[in-house]
């Protein structure tokens, strides 16, 4: 069989530019007609001045309604999306005290000139201030704080405030995406012309018809002039704002290591995490009979092997006060020990995902303290847990009174992330096991509604439940009881994976920011080794009199 080969392919003929005085005249002749039909009408009614006095009002009328409409509507923010002053999610307590400098400083808006808002060198100096602000907040003791920040990390600062602030220039101004720095900073002039013009035309019709004028005069400056130019003052401060708390946020994000990553990388970790917290039912995988499901491959894993949409959580507790057992429920199988003594002399890491929950959980489960307390070691085994952690669920015996090493353990919890100022503490979830062992001891017959309480065992759990918030509520986000002995599995699949979804958006901002620190600090070395080895070729190229190496574009990180 004879095979032709395919034809060569063909070039694409050259076309011709685009002929801008034939577009010109087209576009000339098309708005002729308009133009010739507007100046006979204005000649017209400037020929029957009382008729165009008459018509005058409703046209000034629609102008007026329009800007009333306008200023009302933005003064309540409802024309403009205002931004949005609550601090994100996976923000330390640190970084929420000083976006508290930002909202102030965002706030005083109200307080500036409006012609200084239009003035573009106005917001290169603010943004110098902010640095200089926040970082000094990070940084009281040091003599120039700034210049501890790498220029990449300024770098990311500009990239991201800048690509945001476009997006919303394009997405809320029309023509923004037109507008000059020229005409940016003309706009003051323009203003200043449009009143000297509008001054005059008021100025010769009063030499006409003085009467009518002024009647004229005085209804444009209530109904149309100052409404209009607020709306302007609230359109600019609006702006003014949304700078603010764009390039506050960066500079937050850059003064507590985050953006060491680079910009391209933060956004994609932002972004994965905020796309992991939308619930996603065809996300879920099958699970099998154990509750248990293979974890999902994540695009972008981080450094230290834990994806963003991964939430591990640290169970912790007394011993005997049923972590095994609430991990063997969770399981769905005998795989924790549930002796009288602690088997495990460390860490013990277990991988699930829940139909119910649509996420891949770890759990790390710590070894158990006694009745004195958490000794020096697992007090240091728990802290490095809880550090790469996202969730911590303390289990609570509910038979046992003895609250007192479980207040050590999360007032030392506490402590140390207050030490650690740069660390987010995960949000700490109680879980009260041993419910069946409440009075009537001999009664089990669940579903047991103890948020309304009727039954006698309902008012017992709800009793315990309440005795254990009077003691640990201050360090806790909530409790919830389980019974995780075998064949009275209780409260799991009711209470406590429930309450888990309501924490995941938490637990995964405490991820987030695990995954920019691994990756900040592990790519340290490997880019100073790479870089170093770009510098030796150049070098070599120069030394052997060839031409020097074009930059290329930065290999992926």
């Amino acid at each position: 069989m004879l095979v032709l080969p395919p034809p060569p392919p063909t070039e694409e003929p050259d076309m011709p530019p685009i002929s801008k005085w034939r577009l010109v005249i087209l576009a000339a002749l098309v708005a002729a007609p308009v133009l010739f039909l507007l100046g006979l009408g204005c000649w017209w009614l400037w020929q029957h001045p009382d008729i165009a006095f008459i018509a005058w009002w409703p046209m000034a009328g629609c102008v007026a309604a329009a800007s009333l409409l306008s200023w009302y509507w933005q003064r309540n923010k409802q024309l403009l999306p205002p931004p949005d002053p609550n601090p994100p999610m996976e923000w330390t307590d640190r970084d929420r005290e000083a976006w508290k400098l930002v909202i102030a400083r965002a706030e005083r808006a109200a307080t500036i000139d409006p012609s200084r808002l239009v003035v573009f060198q106005f917001y290169v100096d603010t943004a110098q201030e902010m640095a200089q602000e926040i970082t000094r907040f990070y940084h009281p003791r040091a003599k120039e704080p700034v210049g501890s920040l790498t220029i990449p990390e300024v770098l990311a600062v500009i990239e991201l405030a800048a690509s945001d602030l476009a997006e919303m220039v394009d997405r809320y101004l029309p023509g923004g995406h037109l507008l000059t720095i020229d005409q940016w900073r003309s706009a003051p002039t323009y203003a200043n012309w449009y009143r000297m013009g509008s001054m005059a035309f008021w100025a010769i019709s009063a030499l006409f018809n003085p009467v009518k004028t002024v009647i004229r005069y005085t209804a444009a400056q209530l109904g149309v002039s100052q409404p209009m130019q607020m709306l302007q003052d609230n359109l600019v401060a609006w702006f003014y704002t949304a700078f603010i708390h764009r390039v506050g946020t960066y500079l937050i994000e850059v003064n507590s290591g985050r953006l060491r990553v680079g910009a391209k990388r933060y956004r994609e970790l932002v972004n994965q995490a905020r796309a992991a917290a939308q619930p996603k039912g065809d996300d879920r995988l099958p699970a099998d009979s154990s509750g248990a499901a293979a974890a999902p491959q994540s695009d972008e894993p981080s450094t230290n092997g834990a994806p963003v949409n991964n939430v591990t959580i640290t169970v912790l507790g007394q011993v005997k006060a049923g972590k095994s057992s609430l991990i063997n429920a969770l399981l769905g199988e005998q795989r924790a020990g549930t002796d009288v003594l602690p088997l495990t002399s460390e860490i013990t890491r277990y991988q699930l995902r829940p139909a119910s929950v649509g996420s891949e959980l770890t759990l790390l489960d710590t070894v158990g303290y006694g009745h004195e307390g958490p000794g020096p070691d697992q007090l240091k085994a728990t802290q490095r847990a809880a550090q790469d952690s996202d969730l911590l669920v303390l289990v609570l015996h509910g038979r046992d009174p003895a609250r007192d090493p479980d207040l050590k353990m999360l007032q030392a919890l506490h402590a140390w992330f207050k030490e650690h100022p740069e660390l987010r503490r995960p949000p700490i979830l109680g879980v009260m096991t041993h419910i069946d062992l409440l009075p009537p001891l001999l009664e089990w017959s669940p579903p047991y509604n103890w948020q309304r309480p009727t039954r006698p065992k309902e008012k017992n759990i709800a009793e315990a439940l309440q005795t254990i918030d009077d003691a640990l509520g201050k360090y806790l986000i909530g409790v919830v009881p389980v019974c995780g002995a075998p064949d009275k599995v209780h409260g799991v699949e009711e209470w406590l994976l429930p309450r888990v979804v309501e924490l995941l958006g938490e637990a995964r901002a405490v991820a987030l920011l695990r995954c920019l620190k691994a990756e900040a600090n592990a790519g340290k070395i490997r880019k100073l080794l790479q870089q170093l080895l770009n510098a030796s070729k150049q070098v070599w190229h120069v030394s052997t009199g060839q031409s020097p190496m074009p930059p290329g574009p930065p290999s992926p990180k």
